[in-house]
């Protein structure tokens, strides 16, 4: 560490340099008034006055990549080179709603687009985030082609892309690894929704970037940009959501000096009650909490920028369980006497309520200190990422030890990530890096699912782009380790497992020493047919190392409600992917097609055990828990997605949008028909949006929208049957409108924003075929099984912007 920040303080002097230039719209060739230019490499940026001008000072000179962004503009963005003294670049504006040509900030390269990359990209801004209802952060993202959402309740979710979830998903949040037992079906993100500027995902080939894991793809996660130098400003965020009242704030103050120094502080809270339906009325257990505070502090200078992010999330959940009396009302957990516990009926007042259940709920604490800095060294520029998270998961299940967990995970990971970039060269970018991570877990509860366990990651890499005027090739190769060590595991004489050794206890799972390493290379190219049509096509190789449960665990998971048992002899999956895409861009038409094949060795799942006889193998009679374990075979996965927009060019008040997503899988080692496919894949679904906008109306009204989405999901008949793993799911269709828009006072200055949204307008009763709670008991009282999904919501968001201008000097 202070060898680095030796090295950054001994940067050679920089011979320093000017760029400026005006931004005209296209057409009209008007100067454009509050258009922002921003240096991603720098993190600097710089607002049109009111000539249209921007100007920067104090630049290293050579190539920089830089952004232009205006809305109802198309976004530009030019690697410009800024010569020893100034530099002079204009830029012209297309209008353009749709903003088509959104940069990629993954670490790939210095400078993509969507449009460029052969590997599938998508993004969301916060602008579309506001402008639809979500109940958590996943939720907001899963209506883009090939995402979806593996959930238990309204709270809990995991990303899924192209039908891989869990350890097959990477998430990032600013450069950073979230590691937060991303295994468990029944976990969450634990970041906080509000704070969250942009999304960005990656269709496949993640591991390149970040080492195991990525064999579904890469979700990434950005906070907004440091403010303008001298700009001190804040704001308010309210939610409220009608159908389990749940009741969202979160407050924002950032500034930049003049000197470069900036800081930004957020803090946020979300209180939810039980969510409703038609058929289960309010489900208890549905309820939860959530505090969030973060804090970024940096400096930005002409060698580059150095910033320190800190945070930490708090969240209480409650478990659904599902367990009804024979009317169909909800039952909990309550203690009877000092060694006895039962189940009673839930009251109304509990399931208007928004208590947690002591007794049933999970308590989540994640803490993350990162420092991230990217400056100019030699002849290109030096990344890099180093952070510590901590990871607090607390599972209570039993009201006779009261405050005792009944698991506790003590999860601590540090990352690091070091990237250098040569500057370009004759349309050449070439990044060589080294990242991985030191992960350790320990077990602090009354009862162990899985050993506590270390390990270590490494990967080397290299990444290369050359661009042409019609062709971008793109690619790179990498190599990683990952070296982990398990505990042993013990059963007492009482059938209760723990890692203390002993001359009464038996060992259940003996440790583990092993190395697993594995190379990964991806290339593809994107070629421009014509102006409007691009060709592009992605061929990589990833793989996942096994993750500690699937290794080790052994135990009663509680939030699962099912036995699980590892398997020490599982191998690492790799994978051999492949994308094929089209896409067709014309000023009032974008079309995008992509097709994919995923083969997948030693594909990991698990599995239910049956005795001798075929029946389930339950571990203790007096609970019916059933036991599944950990198996491996060859599988396939593929599919198609399609996204078309209709947004004339002389009626850009009009938008109309539809997207289908497929995605099909086969288990090749099935031993039966009913076990051909893979669990958990989403349905194929298709949804289309008409949103009409008018820039103004009046003085007061500027940005307003309204929108009419209808989401069809059809009937999911490819599930993994075997050993009643899953069921088939019948197709829905849900309608979901909005509106909005910003409200301004007589200067045009906006006062607030609002965003309206109903979901599922018609109240419609359905089940996500990727919803646990599915399978989570029978309705006696209307013959259903599980638990539905969320019903009518109307989500409401007040924005309102806070400007802290400074005082006039007399």
């Amino acid at each position: 560490m202070y060898k680095l920040l030796l090295v950054l303080c001994l940067v050679p002097n920089l011979v320093l340099a000017q760029l400026n230039g005006i931004i005209t719209d296209k057409n009209t060739r008007e100067p454009l008034i509050g258009a922002t230019v921003y240096l991603r490499e720098l993190k600097k940026g710089a607002v049109t006055d009111v000539n249209g001008h921007y100007r920067f000072s104090n630049l290293p000179a050579g190539y920089q990549a830089v952004e232009v962004r205006l809305v109802g503009y198309q976004t530009v963005n030019r690697k410009v080179k800024i010569g020893s003294d100034s530099s002079t670049v204009n830029f012209a504006l297309e209008t353009d709603s749709r903003q088509l040509q959104e940069v990629v900030v993954t670490g790939l390269t210095t400078g993509a687009t969507v449009k460029e990359s052969p590997i599938p990209i998508m993004t969301y801004s916060k602008l579309q985030w506001l402008q639809s209802s979500s109940t958590n952060l996943v939720d907001a993202v899963v209506k883009l082609p090939g995402m979806s959402q593996i959930t238990t309740g309204v709270g809990l979710s995991k990303p899924v892309i192209r039908g891989l979830g869990f350890n097959r998903v990477i998430t990032v949040h600013d450069g950073v690894r979230q590691e937060d037992n991303q295994w468990g079906e029944e976990h969450a993100l634990q970041v906080d929704e509000y704070s969250i500027d942009r999304y960005e995902i990656i269709k496949g080939a993640g591991s390149l970037l970040y080492g195991s894991d990525g064999l579904g793809g890469v979700m990434s996660l950005i906070s907004a940009r440091p403010p303008e130098p001298g700009v001190m400003r804040g704001q308010v965020l309210t939610n409220y959501q009608s159908n389990n009242q749940m009741f969202g704030v979160s407050g924002m103050v950032e500034g930049s000096a003049k000197n470069g120094v900036f800081g930004r502080f957020r803090t946020s809270y979300k209180n939810a009650g039980n969510y409703r339906n038609q058929y289960d009325g309010r489900v208890y257990g549905s309820a939860y909490r959530e505090l969030d505070l973060n804090a970024t502090v940096g400096v930005n200078r002409s060698w580059g920028y150095s910033q320190v992010y800190v945070s930490n999330f708090h969240q209480d959940i409650n478990i659904v369980t599902g367990e009804r009396d024979r009317l169909g009302r909800f039952q909990k957990l309550v203690r009877l006497t000092n060694e006895t516990e039962g189940l009673v009926t839930v009251s109304d007042d509990e399931l208007r309520g928004r208590a947690i259940n002591p007794a049933n709920y999970q308590s989540l604490n994640h803490m993350k200190l990162s420092w991230n800095t990217f400056a100019k060294l030699g002849s290109g520029n030096l990344s890099t990422v180093i952070s510590y998270n901590q990871n607090r998961r607390l599972e209570y299940a039993s009201t006779l030890t009261p405050g005792e967990p009944a698991l506790f995970f003590m999860l601590q990971n540090v990352f690091y990530d070091l990237k250098y970039y040569l500057n370009a060269k004759n349309g050449w970018d070439v990044t060589f890096g080294w990242n991985g991570m030191n992960q350790w877990n320990q077990n602090r509860g009354l009862d162990v699912l899985y050993p506590g366990y270390r390990f270590w990651d490494n990967g080397l890499l290299a990444f290369f782009q050359k661009k042409t005027d019609r062709l971008t090739m793109s690619g790179g190769v990498r190599f990683d380790v990952r070296q982990m060590a398990v505990n042993p595991l013990y059963v007492t004489p009482d059938g209760a497992f723990t890692e203390t050794a002993s001359s009464q206890n038996q060992t259940r799972f003996a440790g583990l020493n092993k190395t697993f390493s594995n190379p990964t290379g991806s290339f593809g190219a994107s070629y421009n047919l014509t102006r409007q049509f691009t060709v592009k096509a992605n061929v990589a190789r990833v793989f996942r190392a096994p993750s500690v449960p699937e290794l080790s665990a052994n135990g009663e998971h509680a939030g699962t409600f099912r036995y699980e048992i590892g398997s020490p002899n599982l191998r690492s999956e790799t994978s051999w992917q492949g994308d094929l895409g089209v896409e067709l861009e014309t000023p009032g038409v974008h079309v995008i097609a992509s097709v994919f094949r995923n083969q997948i060795s030693n594909y990991t799942f698990s599995e239910k055990v049956l005795d001798r006889f075929g029946r389930d193998s339950i571990v203790d009679p007096a609970r019916p828990i059933l036991t599944y374990r950990y198996v491996q075979g060859n599988a396939v996965l593929y599919g198609a997605e399609l996204q078309a927009t209709v947004n004339p060019l002389n009626a850009r008040w009009f938008n109309l949008m539809g997207s289908y997503s497929l995605v099909r899988s086969r288990n090749l080692s099935a031993r039966n028909d009913s076990a051909r496919y893979l669990p958990f894949l989403p349905p194929p679904r298709f949804i289309a949006q008409l949103k009409l906008t008018k820039t103004q109306w009046g003085d007061r009204m500027k940005n307003l929208y309204a929108q009419i989405e209808v989401e069809h999901n059809q009937a999911q008949n490819q599930a993994l049957l075997a050993y009643g793993t899953e069921t088939p799911t019948p197709g829905f269709t849900l309608c979901n409108i909005g509106g909005g828009g910003d409200i301004a006072n007589a200067d045009g200055r906006t006062l607030f924003s609002v965003y309206l949204t109903v979901q599922n307008v018609f109240d419609r009763a359905y089940q996500s075929h990727q919803n646990r709670l599915k399978y989570f008991g029978l309705n006696p009282a209307t013959g259903r099984a599980g638990v539905f999904n969320m019903g009518r919501n109307v989500s409401v968001k007040v924005v309102v912007p806070l400007s802290f201008a400074p005082k006039a000097k007399p």
